[in-house]
């Protein structure tokens, strides 16, 4: 079972924990992608068309089926920050951890998880790269938020 799967049983496990919108259709996917100008990974278009947004053990995951006029809006916060910070078009921002401005985003170029800081120039900043897939970034946060 690969990471999104195993991601995906532990919120069927939880239910109680979980809040997310549900399915959303590959239409407003595609769409999305298309507004955004890029082509999400395939772990994370399958979070999006199962669960679409929401959060789990108190970690809100963006994404799509809601308007994109704000938080947890996967669009409005991609293309804020885009305007605020250079953050570069492969970039779409998937999670806030809290903490010191700290953002996780999926460069769907690699598909690899990034985190950087919101308030700095994007082109400022030394940016690590923390996981390699979003099945993975999931997996791991929902197994540390149990």
């Amino acid at each position: 079972m690969n990471e999104i799967n195993k991601a995906f049983k532990i919120i069927e496990d939880n239910k109680e924990e979980a809040d997310f919108l549900g399915k959303v259709s590959m239409n407003i996917i595609n769409e999305a992608e298309e507004r955004l100008g890029i082509h999400f990974p395939e772990d994370y278009k399958q979070f999006l068309s199962e669960y679409g947004v929401g959060d789990i053990f108190g970690d809100e995951i963006y994404g799509l089926g809601i308007e994109p006029t704000g938080i947890p809006s996967m669009i409005w916060i991609t293309e804020t920050l885009r305007n605020e910070m250079e953050l570069p078009e492969n970039y779409v921002v998937i999670y806030n951890s809290g903490v010191n401005h700290e953002y996780q985003a999926i460069d769907c170029n690699s598909g690899r998880i990034i985190l950087f800081i919101e308030g700095i120039n994007f082109n400022e900043q030394e940016i690590s790269f923390e996981f390699s897939s979003f099945g993975e970034f999931f997996l791991d946060l929902l197994e540390s938020g149990k």
